[in-house]
């Protein structure tokens, strides 16, 4: 269903500030497959998901879901084959709305 293979992505290139977020970060996931990710702050758990959900374009590698590489393709198009769920619910879609 959803294939990772060796995403890169650095913030900040060529400057003193460079950040290797992700180095050939690898992953394949089967229907059914259930993951956690864990690590500790800076890991880059946020910054793989936001890859794959096309917020931040890899740098390297390729994301394939149902074999349609979506490694290029802008996020709005992507939201169409995957979903995702915020920790803070004001990151979400409804953020500015008022109960």
């Amino acid at each position: 269903m959803l294939s990772v293979k060796r995403i890169t992505k650095i913030f900040n290139t060529g400057t003193i500030n460079e950040k290797v977020a992700l180095h050939d970060v690898s992953l394949k996931l089967d229907e059914g497959d259930f993951v956690t990710l864990i690590g500790s702050n800076g890991s880059g758990k946020s910054t793989l998901l936001n890859c794959i959900a096309g917020v931040y374009p890899a740098d390297r590698g390729s994301i394939v879901i149902e074999g349609k590489d979506i490694t290029n393709l802008c996020e709005y198009k992507r939201a169409a084959l995957l979903g995702r769920v915020f920790q803070d619910p004001m990151m979400g879609t409804a953020s500015d709305r008022k109960i």
